[in-house]
């Protein structure tokens, strides 16, 4: 896959953003007096903001910082966490359907994210209307903003049909989100003194929109009709137009005779490239399965399962051993951590005549409250990481944040038992200060060394479509959890709607949140390797090296 500056015929539609100096750098560092006064203290956080977008800007241009803005902050950070939080409201107060029901459309809707890698290879094989990456997020764009328009106007939808819009909404964001971060990801390599600023912008968009989000959500889902947020969601969908249209995205335009499709780049590469596809057809195939044989669980966990299995061979079998190890470990980790976020989401928010002396919560509650706390705790899982963890090795960090998300799930069965009550300790309480609080504090500290990871892996020359595609085994990861999640909630008798039955949701939740994820913990000393995170995957361990010296300086026999 080449560099955009050997493809393009013409430059980007503004100014490229000349290279900056160190002392340039250093002259635009705020950094507090050597004395510092009360004043100084209290004008430090604005005043390091202020340079921390100076420097910003000064790297990447004010378009570019506008058009990360408008992506990470409108639609990945509230739009994408709307549709994520008013799903459970949606299918209770408008669509009347089940738990189970209610999780298939999930499925659905989240099938874009396990097609990351194909939608790469396409948008760099073929350059559309001239460009790699401003087509296909403005054809996105479109196909999203119309999704929630429909969503909006219907008043009579049914649970399949809502489960395409909302895999079209998912579409738009998971296009856009890929080819942005491929493209600040280019611009970082090229501009190496700006360091990790950039990334640092991008995740404190998508936290500050989750907020967002999270703080109107839950009250208008109590107080209307859930579907009154799909307005909200149509300019959030449309924001990303204009600034792509406006060329502030830097994607350059390919010259007239590279257009068309790269027909070389795919043969070079046709392993990686057929291993993507795969990914995707059988990542949509099984969301039609789950579409036209809506209610038949064992033959959406048959056709799953047989997918997995399928791309899980092949990818040992064409990829680089140790990135298929990795890849499959992170795949199998997602996938024993089986989701019944049907059963559980509608047992918490059941009223008194389904779950009698249950804990009823509101939208308010469950959609804001908990989440604005479990952003914060996230944050707090991100500073843990780097403070603690970041100098660990791959197979203690993975080791230790399995038993800890074991550890967190341990909450939710005291919960349903109903072990809290008999201890004096209120529902909202113990929720709250419970699993609301280390579920996404662990989820960060588990999401970090992924990341890392992920990045350790990525063939050169082809980092974008090789990081998509383990992102996209790993998303698919999260769909085999919920069909294995759906067909067994349904196996063992569990009932969302009334007469509803949730003797066995107990159960339920020990095998899938505890029993299960213990597999895994083998799985990482079997598959991870025995690296450092501070350290490269192709230089030998610091173990290995110290065992080399001791061999080293034994004495040789006579």
């Amino acid at each position: 896959f080449e560099e955009p500056s050997k493809m393009s015929g013409h430059e980007a539609q503004y100014e490229p953003i000349a290279e900056t100096t160190d002392a340039e750098d250093e002259a635009s560092d705020y950094k507090l007096a050597e004395e510092p006064g009360p004043m100084d203290y209290a004008l430090h956080p604005l005043k390091s903001t202020e340079s921390f977008f100076v420097k910003l800007t000064r790297h990447y241009g004010w378009r570019f910082v506008v058009m990360m803005s408008v992506m990470y902050l409108l639609v990945k950070g509230v739009l994408s966490s709307t549709v994520g939080l008013v799903r459970l409201s949606y299918c209770k107060k408008t669509l009347k359907v089940d738990g189970s029901q209610c999780q298939t459309m999930g499925v659905i809707a989240s099938t874009p994210w396990a097609m990351k890698g194909t939608i790469g290879v396409i948008s760099d094989a073929y350059p559309l209307f001239g460009y790699h990456k401003n087509s296909y997020i403005l054809l996105a764009g479109a196909l999203g903003t119309t999704s929630f328009l429909w969503l909006a106007l219907s008043p009579q939808q049914t649970v399949t049909s809502a489960a395409l819009f909302f895999m079209m909404g998912n579409f738009e964001i998971a296009v856009a989100d890929l080819l942005c971060e491929g493209q600040y990801a280019g611009l970082m390599k090229s501009k190496p003194k700006s360091g990790s600023s950039m990334v640092s912008f991008v995740w404190g968009c998508c936290m500050v929109g989750g907020l967002i989000a999270s703080s109107f959500v839950g009250p208008v889902a109590d107080a209307f009709d859930p579907r009154v947020l799909f307005w909200v969601c149509i300019p959030l969908a449309a924001s990303i137009v204009i600034p792509t249209a406006l060329g502030y995205l830097s994607d350059a335009e390919v010259s007239q005779e590279r257009r068309g499709l790269q027909v070389g780049m795919l043969k070079e590469n046709w392993k990686l490239v057929t291993l993507c596809i795969l990914m995707a057809l059988i990542a949509f195939g099984n969301a039609m399965v789950d579409y036209f044989f809506f209610d038949d669980h064992l033959l959406q966990l048959s056709f799953c399962l047989t997918g997995a299995t399928l791309v899980s061979v092949l990818s040992f079998i064409w990829l680089p051993r140790q990135m298929a190890c990795c890849n499959f470990y992170m795949f199998i980790s997602s996938v024993l951590y089986v989701s019944i976020s049907g059963a559980q989401d509608f047992w918490f928010t059941a009223d008194a005549t389904c779950v009698p002396g249950g804990p009823a919560f509101d939208y308010t509650y469950y959609n804001t409250y908990t989440a604005i706390v479990g952003s914060v705790m996230a944050w707090v899982g991100v500073i843990l990481f780097e403070s603690f963890f970041s100098g660990w090795s791959f197979r203690n960090v993975f080791f230790i944040t399995t038993i800890l998300q074991i550890v967190a799930a341990c909450f939710d069965l005291l919960i349903i038992n109903r072990w809290n009550i008999s201890v004096g300790i209120p529902d909202k309480a113990f929720y709250m200060f419970g699993d609301a609080v280390i579920g996404p504090a662990i989820g960060s500290i588990a999401f970090m060394p992924a990341v890392v990871l992920t990045s350790k892996l990525v063939q050169k020359g082809l980092e974008s479509t090789t990081f998509a595609l383990l992102a996209g085994f790993s998303n698919f990861g999260a769909t085999v959890s919920s069909q294995i999640g759906i067909f067994v909630t349904q196996a063992v008798g569990v009932s969302t709607t009334e007469p509803c039955e949730f003797k066995n949701l107990s159960m339920l939740v020990f095998v899938c949140h505890c029993l299960l994820p213990l597999l895994s913990v083998p799985l990482v000393f079997l598959l991870i390797p025995n690296k450092l995170m501070t350290e490269s995957l192709d230089e030998p361990s610091t173990e290995e090296t110290a065992a080399e010296e001791v061999v080293a300086e034994r004495p040789h026999s006579a």
